[in-house]
């Protein structure tokens, strides 16, 4: 399995628009809104650099929604990019990582493509791994 680099960290919030104008002031980085997520559950906004989304549930049996209630605001995932998802995923599971969720978000942005799996806290000494496929357009 190829990693390329780190894609983005995911931070949980539970006020998007409050935590936008601080990590912008924080950061000096403008966050684009990526809007409503329909199969995440949740509304994100992305700084253009793509190494920081702020998300913040809007169905309250969302990933981001659970998260929240259980520990409250903070680093929710770091993305890893890969060079083949696939792959990625059949490594993760020879090692004995269970993946918690596979999402293909179909074309996003910049990409035709952006897929991405999530593995367990649990296996991965509580760190919130993903790994992301992207293909540029």
């Amino acid at each position: 399995m190829q990693v390329k680099r780190i894609q983005r960290v995911v931070i949980a919030v539970r006020n998007l628009d409050e935590a936008v104008m601080r990590y912008s002031d924080l950061l000096g980085v403008r966050f684009v809104d990526y809007g409503e997520q329909e199969k995440g559950g949740v509304r994100a906004m992305v700084s253009e650099d793509w190494l920081v989304e702020l998300i913040s549930p809007v169905q309250p049996q969302s990933v981001a929604a659970r998260f929240l209630e259980k520990h409250g605001e903070g680093v929710m995932g770091v993305a890893f990019e890969v060079a083949d998802l696939y792959e990625a995923r059949r490594n993760v599971e020879n090692n004995g990582f269970k993946v918690l969720d596979e999402i293909d978000f179909g074309a996003v942005d910049q990409w035709s493509s952006f897929k991405e799996i999530i593995l367990h806290p649990k296996d991965t000494n509580g760190a919130p791994i993903m790994f992301v496929e992207v293909q540029p357009k």
